[in-house]
């Protein structure tokens, strides 16, 4: 048995060393370092478009790769050249852990030095940011600073987080609300759905990051993904391929974010000073029914952005949850590229 397990394996990691795919051929992979990391940034797609979107990950801890795998991106590839970079402690980057450099104002440095990089490797191009949830308040962060924007043409607001405190009474409502409509339905575990109404009862000023049982209340009133065997068939994730045919480790698989000592230097951020400071084009593009990153926060956006009326908007899918470029790829596809069009000869 163990010889034949011995054999299987060597079978796959054999079929994994002869064919290459999209992982090992496409586009352009290099390195930014920047104290103490190693981040690795993948440019790939159009490369005769004019256009640049970098894309800002979520997390922390993520992976921008995993941006690549979602069908709204690679429809957006086919138009535009597209950047993925892991942010520090995030993905594949490498490099040495320390407290000291685990910090929002680093990331917002890290963001700047990737900036510097492709503009002096791809001059020319327009740009324009897409930051999904908290890469939305990464990239606001640094947008809204040292007048980073003037090098963009519009900023592309994906379900971002902004505001901490806001952000995790939004999910509060949006749980609560919920929780009555399931414990309402037939067979329902009463004391499931009430151990939801408790915990917030015993905390009712949750912290965003560090307190890890409101996303679990979101994900069980289906406010992670709206319909999960349609997200299931529309954006599956190619597990062995990562594996086996990517430049992506196993280490992808551990956050090093995990812990409250980590995730509570990220619970009191608020970034709405900085959205004054960004005056480009922006889109607030959010899942309408979005419990991670609850759809007033677009609006709470749109309100604050100090870009002109005529120049910002918001745009609520239906149907749609927490990852719009996964479960809604075409519209995604679709207003992305409609406000890359208005917006990239202005």
């Amino acid at each position: 048995m163990k010889k034949l397990y011995i054999i299987l394996v060597a079978a796959v990691l054999s079929l994994g060393a002869c064919e290459k795919s999209e992982f090992q051929t496409e586009g352009d992979f290099f390195h930014l370092e920047n104290k103490g990391a190693k981040m690795p940034i993948w440019v790939k797609g159009n490369f005769s478009s004019e256009v640049m979107i970098v894309t800002v990950h979520g997390g922390p801890g993520d992976s921008g790769m995993e941006q690549h795998i979602a069908p709204g991106f690679k429809l957006l590839e086919e138009d535009y050249l597209l950047v993925y970079w892991d942010q520090r402690y995030s993905g594949m980057t490498q490099g040495h852990y320390d407290l000291e450099t685990q910090t929002p104002d680093q990331f917002i440095e890290d963001c700047e030095k990737v900036v510097q990089l492709l503009q002096h490797r791809y001059p020319g191009k327009k740009l324009f940011m897409i930051g999904h949830s908290w890469g939305g308040q990464l990239s606001a962060g640094y947008l809204g600073r040292d007048n980073h924007a003037a090098n963009f043409k519009g900023w592309i607001d994906l379900n971002g987080s902004l505001y901490g405190d806001l952000e995790a009474q939004l999910m509060k409502n949006y749980v609560l609300e919920r929780v009555p409509e399931k414990m309402a339905e037939p067979g329902a575990d009463q004391e499931y759905w009430q151990q939801m109404i408790d915990w917030y009862e015993e905390n009712p000023n949750p912290k965003n990051y560090s307190d890890p049982e409101p996303y679990w209340f979101v994900s069980a009133v289906g406010g992670d993904v709206y319909d999960y065997e349609a997200y299931q068939e529309i954006a599956p994730v190619p597990y062995v391929e990562l594996i086996f045919k990517s430049m992506f480790t196993l280490s992808y698989y551990v956050d090093a974010f995990y812990g409250s000592d980590t995730y509570g230097l990220w619970d009191d951020l608020n970034y709405t000073p900085e959205l004054a400071n960004i005056t480009i084009p922006a889109l607030m593009l959010w899942g309408a029914e979005d419990g991670i990153v609850p759809a007033p926060l677009a609006d709470y956006v749109y309100e604050h952005l100090g870009t002109d009326p005529s120049m910002k908007e918001v745009v609520k899918i239906p149907e749609c949850c927490h990852g719009p470029q996964n479960e809604t790829p075409e519209v995604f596809y679709q207003e992305v590229s409609r406000f890359v069009e208005t917006y990239k000869n202005q």
